[in-house]
């Protein structure tokens, strides 16, 4: 009756073994193969085009003056600058925006100067959009009594 015990158990331990072995080779054969690539990583607008615009600063009397130069894409593009007070008085974003005036143009980036004033507080914040897309605004501030050199910036 031992024996035969014995006989019985390595039967059932034997077959749970093949089933085992049957299972790991069907999932090795019916799993999909998956080339491996790597995730595409979404790009924002805001980050594809880094723009900063650096400008000189000054503010007096409750008036800021903002100037400074930018390059815009050809000779023929036009470049508008406006401020527009935002968020009940505490933001001010300054719109940089480019209009192409003229069919054929040389393809030549070109500097052309700006100069924005607006009335606002001393501490308000101060942003600023290339043709709607965010940019970085780099302002270096005059000390008091220092003037912009707004004929460098402002074509006479």
């Amino acid at each position: 009756m031992n024996y035969r015990l014995n006989t019985r158990a390595l039967l059932i331990v034997g077959v749970l073994v093949l089933i085992a072995i049957g299972l790991f080779a069907y999932t090795l054969v019916s799993a999909p193969t998956q080339e491996t690539q790597p995730p595409e990583v979404e790009t924002p607008a805001a980050v594809v085009e880094e723009r900063l615009i650096t400008a000189q600063h000054k503010f007096e009397a409750g008036i800021h003056e903002i100037a400074g130069m930018v390059d815009v894409p050809s000779p023929c593009h036009t470049l508008v600058a406006e401020s527009f007070l935002l968020e009940n008085d505490t933001v001010v974003e300054v719109r940089f925006s480019t209009l192409l005036e003229g069919e054929e143009c040389p393809q030549q980036i070109d500097e052309v100067p700006f100069h924005v004033t607006f009335e606002a507080d001393e501490g308000v914040a101060i942003q600023a959009t290339w043709n709607g897309t965010p940019v970085r605004l780099n302002l270096v501030p005059l000390a008091p009594g220092e003037e912009l050199d707004v004929e460098l910036y402002i074509k006479g």
